[in-house]
């Protein structure tokens, strides 16, 4: 069974949980870029990450699952919590 691994490089699960085969640029550089430890580090690590994750083919289903997964903290595909909480409110109201 593939290890699935998240920007921290640590596992991760779920059913939805896209594969994560270690050779994406996030798993090979500090996991520390993409959980701050205060709010006001936030922008400054979104800045170095953004361009990361915008040139990462896996963009699209790393997103995927953090949208999906609500308790996720960090960064993922360059989206904060915020970006995230707003992405999923959007969607609601399409839907509704």
């Amino acid at each position: 069974m593939p290890v699935m691994l998240g920007a921290s490089g640590g596992n991760i699960s779920g059913t939805n949980a896209p594969y994560f085969d270690g050779t994406q640029v996030c798993a090979q550089i500090d996991p520390e870029l993409f959980f701050p430890d205060n709010p006001a580090e936030t922008p400054v690590k979104l800045r170095v990450v953004k361009p990361i994750c915008n040139s990462c083919d896996f963009q699209v289903p790393c997103l995927e699952y953090a949208v999906a997964n609500p308790e996720l903290l960090g960064i993922w595909a360059g989206t904060t919590e915020k970006d995230r909480r707003e992405l999923r409110r959007r969607t609601k109201r399409r839907i509704a």
